[in-house]
């Protein structure tokens, strides 16, 4: 497992790591001298796209078939990608946290209250990764981006476009969700409960995105 991290690590490092320091230093310019503070929620939604784009390189160097000739089985190829996807999360979330200090010292941001969103973002983004990988073993990954990205701009959308025309307030949460997000034990929703959902979920497409490469040939 380590060996596959490793092999993962230094691919994606020497194809990315003057873009990944380019937008390490655009953005964080971006949050601290525009006052554009969600540009700090972006590193966890690029820090996934770049563990992604690994897929796509082992697809073109015909990685599977390779690995298919190690002493390596199918589960740990794929764990190796899940755990790929947390580790940079966390690292992302460790960067995120810092710029929130450093806006919090310049500029005087509420440091609490933009932990929280990212703390919230960081959760959401490792769900929606999870079901990207699933939906990359089974289609391939352009397939799977493109659609990903389209459900996820059409929720958005829709939500957006509700919110405008006031029609939100029509749709009744039931009791319990209406008091753990909106109410007065909201905290513990967003700091309790929508983190363990995601973690759930990423589970449940780890083991899908398993038993999907289990059942490949190469």
């Amino acid at each position: 497992m380590i060996g596959l991290l490793k092999k993962d690590f230094f691919i994606l490092w020497h194809a990315y790591h003057k873009n990944l320091a380019l937008v390490l230093v655009l953005y964080s310019v971006m949050a601290l001298a525009m006052d554009l503070t969600f540009m700090v929620f972006f590193f966890a939604w690029i820090s996934g796209f770049y563990i992604l784009s690994g897929l796509t390189i082992d697809n073109y160097s015909k990685w599977d078939l390779y690995a298919a000739s190690l002493p390596v089985s199918k589960r740990q190829i794929v764990g190796a990608k899940f755990i790929l996807i947390t580790l940079a999360l966390l690292i992302s979330f460790v960067i995120g946290t810092l710029l929130c200090g450093l806006l919090t010292l310049l500029k005087g941001t509420p440091f609490l209250e933009n932990l929280l969103s990212l703390f919230a973002v960081s959760f959401v983004c490792l769900a929606y990764f999870g079901v990207s990988l699933v939906l990359s073993y089974k289609y391939g990954v352009e397939k799977a981006r493109t659609a990903v990205l389209l459900a996820a701009a059409a929720v958005f959308g829709c939500l957006f476009a509700l919110g405008k025309l006031d029609l939100l307030q029509s749709f009744a949460l039931p009791g319990l969700l209406q008091t753990l997000f909106l109410g007065d034990l909201a905290i513990w929703g967003w700091a309790v409960v929508m983190p363990v959902c995601c973690i759930l979920v990423y589970l449940l497409c780890w083991a899908i995105a398993t038993r999907i490469y289990s059942r490949k040939e190469f």
